[in-house]
């Protein structure tokens, strides 16, 4: 089994402290170079891994201060309601595809 890239292993231990709640919204996190330092890899890798973090709305940096936890999304019952309608729609039109695949048969 492949050894996961170094910054993945980074990012998965940030991940995993913000969602056990062990890191809350608001929180700073450690500098790069701490960061760097507790996992045993390079200045970059961290930054790359803050970047994913960031990526992931999980965390904002601030300049010249440092980075910190964002409060996660707030779920949209609106967006959810019309995701659960276009799976219906598609549904339905998969249907309509083999029945209408099915008649050419």
């Amino acid at each position: 089994m492949p050894k996961r890239q170094p910054y993945l292993r980074v990012l998965d231990d940030l991940r995993g402290q913000i969602s056990s709640g062990e890191l809350k919204a608001g929180d700073q996190l450690p500098s790069t170079r701490v960061l760097a330092e507790r996992h045993d890899v390079a200045v970059m890798t961290a930054r790359r891994a803050y970047g994913e973090l960031q990526k992931l709305n999980l965390a904002e940096p601030t300049h010249g201060v440092g980075w910190f936890v964002v409060e996660p999304p707030k779920p949209r019952p609106d967006l959810e309601e019309r995701v659960t309608e276009l799976e219906t729609e598609v549904r339905v039109l998969r249907e309509q595809l083999a029945e209408h695949e099915s008649s050419f048969s």
